[in-house]
């Protein structure tokens, strides 16, 4: 046997020992404590003892919510759970009910908001011109039907048909044209310009700057939004638009008041028209 074999057998016997002898000396005080813990556990525990509660096993069923029934002959007084009526009462004292199911109902199906007034845009834009600034040829669009065309001082503006090329007409004649220049907030330099223009056909003269757009004072326009996102813009109470399967007549028009009264008008003849109140406030039922 090798020198450190001996020296490994002699520490091994020496922890063997060691063991050993910490289990003999343990012994009484193992014994202790398992007798201590069976003496505990043959006594009853003190307090109220709990008893097990037998819970029935739950079941569930599908039922069926009944219609919402009308409580009246004329189908406006509606008594449902959690949707007390509402009772308004009118001018003469007089108690009315309105179902507040089928006005928001109503309020949804009306697809048509309320943007606001302003005046109606004058399609003639100025463009440009080249030349000089007394005798220029000017350079003018219509918004409206994309068509440019120039112009020459107190002559009529004629252009070709595009259809047919022939001489046309445009009722315009441009009688003043002026070139200033102005300094900007921010020391930048601009060329503002400013002609005047006789329209035969609205029979006035008009004031076009090259800085702003040109706007027609006399003439308003109540604009609304469709469904769709497109803005529809009326200028008096008679005007109808047919968006899908309704369609919206415009009974009246305030301008000052910046509020309107329009009726939709639905393709199916079941369906009730609904007349609403547009304003800047929202969508609400016409008083009758």
């Amino acid at each position: 046997m090798k020198h450190y074999d001996k020296i490994f057998f002699v520490i091994s016997l020496l922890v063997i020992g060691a063991s050993c002898g910490y289990y003999f000396m343990q012994e009484p005080n193992i014994a202790r404590t398992k007798n201590r813990v069976e003496d505990l556990l043959s006594k009853k525990a003190d307090g109220v003892q709990w008893k097990e509660i037998v819970v029935p096993q739950f079941k569930s069923e599908q039922i069926e919510w009944p219609e919402v029934v009308a409580q009246d002959a004329d189908g406006r007084w509606f008594f449902q759970v959690f949707t007390p009526p509402q009772i308004w009462v009118d001018k003469d004292g007089k108690f009315l009910t309105e179902s507040p199911y089928i006005k928001e109902v109503a309020r949804q199906h009306f697809a048509l908001k309320y943007v606001g007034v302003s005046n109606e845009p004058y399609p003639i834009k100025y463009m440009g011109f080249f030349g000089t600034v007394e005798a220029p040829t000017i350079q003018l669009v219509n918004i409206n039907t994309k068509m440019s065309f120039p112009a020459k001082l107190n002559k009529e503006i004629i252009v070709p048909e595009p259809s047919t090329g022939k001489p046309l007409d445009l009722g315009l004649i441009i009688k003043t044209f002026d070139k200033r220049r102005v300094k900007n907030a921010d020391n930048t330099v601009s060329d503002i310009v400013t002609l005047t223009l006789i329209d035969k056909k609205l029979g006035k003269t008009i004031v076009i700057q090259s800085d702003k757009p040109t706007v027609l004072e006399d003439q308003r326009r109540m604009t609304f939004m469709l469904p769709d996102g497109t803005e529809w813009h009326v200028k008096k109470a008679g005007e109808s638009k047919e968006v899908g399967k309704v369609r919206y007549d415009v009974k009246s028009v305030d301008f000052e008041g910046g509020s309107a009264i329009v009726e939709m008008v639905p393709s199916d003849k079941d369906a009730e028209p609904q007349t609403m109140k547009l304003s800047s406030s929202g969508v609400v039922p016409a008083e009758k």
